[in-house]
């Protein structure tokens, strides 16, 4: 790190997976480390095999020690334990801040940001880089190989999340933005306040690599896609996705995929975009690439349950949509759709895209909104959701409860239909039932 700190780092919401990331790398580099969290998780369990200690609830004694205190911006500063530490001089970070530390301490720093795609092309950098045997250290927000946190030297590969605009703590000097649409309405007034946050990112970059519909948000940048220094040809997607990658207008070889979808040929030539500057051979990029197999709850493919079950991450109607089509453009019989809307805020913002983004599903389940960090709105609701879905024509139902749910499609799901889990919050957890 850039600051140096001698005694204890106290973590306050251990068990989220971007504080769990930086936890682990502070026991890497030498320092001791605790934490607390209201329960735990299969992350606060990996954190107490390491030697961290972890309380389970809040108290003003588990910080009593610390020289330094780490919160998450879902955890208030009236939290007992950030109080506590207040109160008492010990100074007091947010994720984010001990993440622009940690990271602006590297020599090479690349940062992903962007609406989407942010943990799935996180997780290729870091796969690419091992497999061309380059030592870096990754800050992944999700399980990839059953780790988010990966030690090494020389270079730092970290998710750069425009939420609250944390993304300025970090100083890249390769900044990889792969889209930048409307999204977090808590933080951002409209689309143009959420470009200006990415621009301001752009501007503290000393590289910034863009997708070539967004060259004018930034005239240093290095384009990829359409016109860009790499572009995809002849793409077929489907079990299998396949591409003719170029590089400068130039055939450079023949690509692969295992993960499905189109956004992932999108994903692919931002990194190939990245090894670019890197100078790493695009054929072993390539190579390294067919053999990616996702970032858990990207797209992820449950065997254990008695029906076909695929959960992904998707919580923001254009991931939505993606997840959907890829569905049906996969799936050989039906595809049923169990939505868990993220936020009351992100609810109320796209009320009318979370009907429209289901298009071709036989069926829509709508399942209570997940508040995370949020007070229910008034009118905002996922009952009322499924009213205006099924004014649409939408063939849509409403259940509160999980085991409601997995008792409706225990009736309606046939041997070769697609269950798709949806959103960002628990709706993972429906696996058990199914």
């Amino acid at each position: 790190m850039k600051k140096e700190f001698s005694g204890r780092v106290h973590f306050v919401g251990i068990g989220g997976i971007g504080m769990s990331a930086l936890a682990q790398h502070l026991v890497h580099c030498g320092y001791a480390v605790s934490g607390s969290d209201r329960q735990v998780n299969e992350q606060t369990e990996k954190l107490q095999k390491i030697g961290v200690k972890v309380h389970y609830g809040h108290s003003e004694q588990n910080v009593k020690g610390a020289c330094l205190v780490v919160r998450t911006s879902a955890v208030t500063p009236d939290n007992c334990e950030v109080a506590f530490a207040q109160k008492n001089n010990i100074p007091v970070l947010l994720r984010e801040q001990l993440l622009g530390e940690i990271f602006d301490a590297f020599k090479q720093r690349i940062a992903v940001c962007g609406t989407h795609g942010k943990t799935t092309v996180t997780a290729m950098i870091h796969h690419v880089l091992e497999r061309c045997g380059v030592s870096h250290t990754a800050f992944i927000g999700g399980e990839y190989n059953k780790s988010n946190y990966f030690f090494g030297e020389n270079i730092v590969v970290a998710e750069a999340c425009e939420y609250n605009r944390s993304f300025l703590n970090l100083h890249p000097t390769i900044c990889l933005c792969l889209n930048v649409e409307y999204d977090h309405p808590d933080c951002y007034k409209n689309f143009a306040d959420v470009q200006k946050a990415f621009s301001a990112l752009f501007s503290q970059s000393e590289k910034v690599i863009l997708p070539s519909e967004l060259q004018k948000m930034c005239d240093k940048a290095v384009l990829f896609g359409k016109n860009g220094s790499v572009q995809a040809k002849n793409v077929h997607v489907g079990r299998g996705t396949t591409f003719s990658l170029y590089s400068d207008g130039v055939f450079a070889c023949k690509c692969r995929l295992k993960v499905c979808g189109r956004h992932n040929v999108h994903n692919a030539l931002a990194v190939f975009a990245v090894a670019k500057l890197l100078q790493l051979p695009l054929l072993q990029v390539s190579q390294a690439l067919a053999i990616f197999c996702g970032v858990d709850r990207r797209w992820t493919l449950h065997p254990e349950c008695k029906f076909n079950v695929v959960c992904d991450y998707a919580h923001h109607p254009t991931e939505i949509a993606e997840a959907v089509q890829t569905a049906l453009s996969m799936c050989k019989g039906r595809v049923f759709c169990v939505f868990q809307p993220h936020t009351y805020s992100r609810t109320k913002a796209f009320w009318q895209q979370f009907v429209t983004c289901f298009d071709g599903a036989q069926e829509v389940i709508y399942l209570p909104i997940f508040a995370a960090r949020e007070k229910p709105q008034k009118g905002v609701s996922s009952f009322r959701l499924a009213q205006l879905a099924r004014q649409t024509g939408l063939n849509a139902k409403y259940f509160s409860t999980f085991g409601k749910t997995a008792q409706h499609l225990s009736k309606t799901v046939k041997a070769n239909d697609t269950i798709l889990l949806i959103g960002a919050g628990d709706v993972n957890n429906l696996t058990k039932f199914l």
